[in-house]
């Protein structure tokens, strides 16, 4: 058993796909199945099942599993303690973040970050929230910006930012022209939504609870799994949407869609920093961490 094994096998059961795991690896797919086969003889046990549509854990995967998170992490923190040696703050940082960060707060953080500390780099993953913090226990990620705060073993969450969740109208809508609206108001328009498990979401059902509305009885239209998507589709007039205040800023959506709050439904929705305790003292994980809290919106 080998590192490139086990490395191999923790791609391919984290994205559920042999041809995925090659691309992320930057290997070919026969490479990554002789690295999986090689070990499953090692070890003498079956790890996948291959099914028609993607590869998932056996019995026996799933055992191994979390010693080889942790082979990965050993041999990972092995590398960063001769760095710190060293004094030098370099080496791969695993980022995760919900669709809204990724998309307007990751790229000029990790840019201001990389131009003080230049032998660094970043594998960056893009999900909802849920899924996100999952990946962060599993030890897959090293930190994450998300917007739901999931209570997990050995999880630290630090609140980052407040985000507002507006409504978003696209311009031949009559409420366009409105600088604020009461959710009465709005109640029988047809909506896109986001998927379950997005921040966005959860947000907005809590609020909708306490009102003693029913977010299900709303008149969906489509879900979709990002923000980008749900903002594209309100521009196309499929409908309208509850949106990220920081995520309309984006120039691109100028002139196309506008937020407009909703003066009795306040939506604030809080964007934590998420990262597991057992690595909170890997030097370079402590030096994004603290460029990340300082960093302004």
């Amino acid at each position: 058993m080998d590192f490139k094994q086990v490395e191999a096998f923790v791609f391919v059961a984290k994205y559920k796909s042999f041809s995925k795991a090659a691309e992320k690896l930057l290997l070919s797919q026969p490479t990554v199945s002789t690295h999986i086969n090689t070990l499953e003889e090692d070890l003498g046990v079956k790890l996948f099942d291959r099914l028609s549509r993607e590869v998932v854990l056996t019995e026996a995967g799933q055992i191994f599993f979390p010693y080889a998170v942790d082979m990965m992490d050993l041999r990972e923190r092995s590398h960063e303690s001769v760095k710190e040696f060293l004094n030098e703050i370099s080496g791969n940082l695993r980022i995760g973040a919900s669709t809204i960060i990724a998309e307007n707060i990751i790229p000029n953080l990790i840019k201001d970050f990389r131009d003080n500390y230049s032998k660094t780099y970043f594998n960056f993953s893009v999900d909802n929230s849920q899924a996100i913090i999952q990946r962060i226990a599993d030890g897959i990620l090293d930190i994450a910006l998300v917007a739901r705060k999931i209570p997990k073993k050995d999880l630290e969450y630090k609140l980052f930012f407040k985000d507002r969740i507006v409504l978003a109208v696209y311009p031949d809508h009559p409420l366009y022209k409105r600088d604020n609206i009461f959710l009465e108001e709005i109640l029988d328009e047809e909506f896109i939504i986001r998927e379950v498990g997005s921040g966005t979401r959860a947000a907005v059902e809590h609020s909708f609870k306490q009102k003693g509305y029913d977010f299900d009885s709303l008149k969906s239209v489509a879900t979709f799994s990002t923000t980008h998507s749900v903002v594209q589709a309100v521009k196309s007039g499929l409908g309208i949407a509850f949106a990220s205040e920081t995520a309309l800023k984006n120039k691109s959506y100028a002139g196309e869609v506008k937020g407009i709050p909703i003066t009795d439904l306040v939506v604030e929705k809080d964007i934590y920093v998420v990262y597991s305790k057992r690595r909170s003292n890997k030097k370079l994980l402590k030096q994004f961490l603290t460029t990340l809290l300082s960093f302004e919106i």
